[in-house]
C-alpha cells in the first residue's frame, strides 16, 4: 500500500508536520510546540517540549531533516532525537526514529 501522507520533491519524500507529530506522539502526550524552521522544500527543524515531573526537568523532541541548513543546523539523516534537560543543561539523549526518504516510512530506533 502506498503512503500518500508526505510531500515529494523529486525522488526525495519529506515527512509532513502531522506525520512527525504522530511519531512524537508515541512518546509524549502533553507537549508544547517550539521552533519550526522551513526552507524551499518544507519543514527541516521542528521542536517539541515536554515538562517533567519536576519543574527543572524538560524533555525536548527534535525533528531534523537530512541536509545542511542556516545557523549550523545539519544532519546526515532525517531523524527525531530526544534530549533530556535538568536545570537547562542537557543530561542525555538519543534518536527515537529515523526516516527513509525513499519509502516514506519511519523506523523506530531501539
Amino acid at each position: 500500500m502506498e503512503n500518500n501522507n508526505y510531500i515529494e520533491h523529486g525522488n526525495e519524500r519529506i515527512p509532513t508536520r502531522e506525520e512527525i507529530l504522530d511519531v512524537i506522539g508515541r512518546h509524549a502526550e502533553k507537549y508544547t510546540v517550539g521552533r519550526e524552521l522551513f526552507d524551499e522544500k518544507g519543514l527541516y527543524l521542528f521542536e517539541i517540549k515536554v515538562e517533567g515531573k519536576e519543574t527543572t526537568e524538560i524533555t525536548e523532541y527534535q525533528y531534523m531533516r537530512k541536509g545542511i541548513f542556516p545557523n549550523h543546523n545539519e544532519s546526515l539523516e532525517t531523524t527525531i532525537h530526544v534530549v533530556y534537560f535538568e536545570n537547562g543543561i542537557p543530561v542525555g539523549g538519543h534518536d527515537i526514529a529515523n526516516y527513509n526518504s525513499e519509502t516514506g516510512e519511519w523506523h523506530d530506533v531501539e
